[in-house]
């Protein structure tokens, strides 16, 4: 009991900053708003002062909240997410309620069957948890008692028990009616009856609204229970043509869908049992594969992966020198014009390449991806293959001949090309040409992952220094690298680029970047002001300015972060205020190392008067007081 009392006590003293930092602030808001719409029942306590609770949403779940002696909070809940939900949220709030209000909070009971459907005593944040499949099998306990029951009763009684639970179970009446036709050999009535049901659950959209909860998922599981059974009795062609009926229909209604993927995981659940009537199929090993292929070539939602793992599975090498003959086929019929990025043809280009690889028929593949090259812009995969054979010579003549071909329509084609290049390069230790190329990259897109991997090379080849000093006159004048007097690197060998008119000198964002990234807050302020100045904040990242000058300016740093904080609460938005409070944190986080508390509870006094009436940012700044949300604790 005194266990019991010390966890509600820490839980009394938990402040919305705790919660917060547990859950996010906007599972924390939506977890709120759970439990003031009472939904939140028979709320319990467990002999160890943890919680367990029911929360009604599209579906009734249990949750149950653990909370360490340290305040640290995990949450494990039967909705599909899991951990660290809304519904944990709303029970621990339900929880803080009912101690401001004295009531007291029952122990939960030994048989509560929320201890079944939930990790009992030993679960913690730790626990190995399988995540991927759910047990859904009777507890061993329970098993036994049944099968004790079952066993004492004669042919006769559990006739008369089945027949009962079928009048009041209508589905189990289905269920035993279903198995008589298939065991009778009577399998139309049920295929034209499962077609109907395949037609019925495709035909409505899914859609989900995740603010209240509302929203429909279809629901395949009597699908795959039925498809199951008429596989079991030895019905497998009949299940491949539903399965095909049945993925052309799903697909349909996974493009009209409008949710978070829920009709897309749905119909992907059919998926193994539509796989494994292929494999026990009548058709022969190519057919199947030709099979296999055009349903991952009609794919277009990622709804059948497991038919590319029936694909790459062991099948004769027969089969694979048929099926590659096919494919080649399929290649000299397709009409591709090269003006556009065929990826259907891509796609059968690169299935081609397997099975000539399982045919051990590799001598086709660098000629087929030769002709592929021109026809799909596929040169990368021509060039990584010519790389693995060391054929660098050959590699950069296509390198040279892909830049010219995409560099305009497809420039992310090109940018892999230059990749290339740069690896062949490597590979040689041709290290000042590599430099070369990497400020070319730099210039064509300026991040900071850009200018570490300039260092990085640029010191292998010891001409960082110089390297630098160009980077930075083109960054603050516009001065390309190249055309500079100190630069004294080679030509890579591409097509350099050139200047772009999009461009307005000082680029201040990328200045700003690198001084950041080199710790020179002086700097950092010297950029951020002059852009401040000029009207240019666009890309600028404020919040990253604030962290970098924390500690060499720290009242810059505030300041900037009350801007951003009351630039987003203009926004009056519930989100915008979530946001908000993120860098209110921040800034009040720097004040109190300061040693300026009263200043900080001046300014947010002024912030609650300016907008009394939006209740909903009053809530949030109450918060960031880091007091309890309860206003009081709980003593034991």
């Amino acid at each position: 009991m005194t266990n019991k009392k010390s966890r509600l006590e820490i839980i009394s003293s938990l402040t919305w900053n705790d919660l917060g930092d547990w859950a996010g602030g906007t599972i924390v808001s939506r977890g709120r708003t759970y439990q003031r719409q009472g939904r939140v029942s028979d709320l319990a306590v467990t002999d160890d002062g943890n919680l367990v609770g029911w929360v009604d949403g599209s579906k009734r779940y249990a949750c149950k909240v653990v909370i360490d002696a340290d305040g640290q909070i995990d949450s494990i809940c039967t909705c599909p997410y899991m951990f660290d939900c809304k519904h944990g949220v709303s029970v621990v709030l339900e929880c803080l309620e009912d101690l401001k209000k004295n009531r007291t909070i029952p122990e939960i009971k030994t048989d509560d069957e929320r201890l079944e459907m939930l990790p009992g005593k030993e679960w913690n944040a730790d626990s190995e948890l399988d995540c991927e499949e759910e047990d859904d099998t009777m507890p061993k306990n329970q098993r036994q008692d049944f099968e004790s029951f079952l066993k004492g009763k004669s042919k006769s009684q559990l006739i008369d028990l089945i027949y009962n639970l079928a009048r009041q179970f209508p589905e189990m009446a289905k269920e035993v009616a279903e198995r008589q036709q298939l065991i009778s050999g009577k399998s139309e009535t049920l295929v034209l009856s499962l077609r109907k049901e395949i037609e019925a659950v495709s035909g409505e959209p899914g859609w989900g609204n995740c603010w209240d909860e509302g929203g429909f998922t279809p629901d395949y599981s009597g699908i795959i229970r039925k498809l199951e059974g008429l596989l079991e009795s030895g019905y497998v062609d009949e299940v491949l043509g539903l399965g095909r009926e049945l993925i052309v229909s799903g697909s349909n209604q996974v493009e009209e869908s409008n949710d978070e993927g829920e009709t897309a995981m749905e119909v992907e659940s059919c998926m193994p049992v539509i796989v494994e009537a292929l494999e026990r199929s009548t058709l022969d090993d190519v057919d199947k594969l030709v099979w296999a292929l055009d349903v991952v070539l009609d794919d277009q939602f990622d709804l059948c992966s497991g038919f590319e793992k029936y694909i790459c599975q062991e099948h004769p090498q027969s089969a694979w020198e048929r099926f590659a003959d096919l494919l080649l086929t399929r290649l000299q019929k397709f009409n591709s014009t090269g003006e556009t990025l065929d990826y259907k043809r891509d796609q059968i280009s690169n299935w081609t390449i397997h099975a000539l690889e399982q045919a051990g028929r590799q001598a086709e593949i660098i000629p087929l991806c030769e002709i592929e090259a021109r026809q799909t812009h596929s040169y990368g995969r021509l060039v990584k293959l010519l790389i693995v054979e060391q054929r660098y010579a050959d590699a950069e003549r296509w390198i040279q001949e892909g830049i010219q071909a995409t560099q305009e329509k497809w420039s992310g084609i090109a940018a892999g090309l230059r990749a290339d290049f740069r690896a062949i390069q490597t590979l040689k230790e041709n290290w000042l040409v590599v430099a070369a190329m990497q400020v070319e990259e730099y210039v064509r897109r300026p991040s900071r992952q850009a200018f570490v991997e300039c260092k990085q090379t640029c010191d292998k080849a010891k001409v960082w220094v110089l390297v630098r000093k160009t980077i930075l006159n083109y960054l603050e004048n516009g001065a390309l690298p190249w055309t500079q007097t100190s630069w004294s690197l080679p030509e890579s060998g591409l097509i350099q680029p050139g200047a772009t008119s999009k461009n307005e000198f000082p680029l201040f964002r990328d200045l700003i970047d690198i001084a950041i990234f080199e710790e020179k807050p002086d700097q950092v302020l010297r950029w951020y002001d002059q852009c401040s100045a000029g009207s240019c904040k666009y890309g600028i990242e404020e919040n990253s300015i604030a962290g970098a000058v924390q500690i060499y300016a720290p009242e810059r740093a505030v300041t900037i972060w009350k801007d951003m904080a009351e630039r987003l609460i203009a926004r009056v938005k519930p989100s915008a205020y979530q946001e908000a409070a993120r860098y209110l944190r921040k800034a009040a986080e720097v004040m109190r190392r300061e040693q300026k508390l009263k200043e900080w509870e001046r300014y947010l006094r002024r912030l609650r008067e300016e907008h009394i009436r939006k209740r909903r940012l009053i809530e949030i700044l109450d918060g960031l007081n880091g007091k309890p949300i309860m206003g009081k604790r709980v003593h034991s």
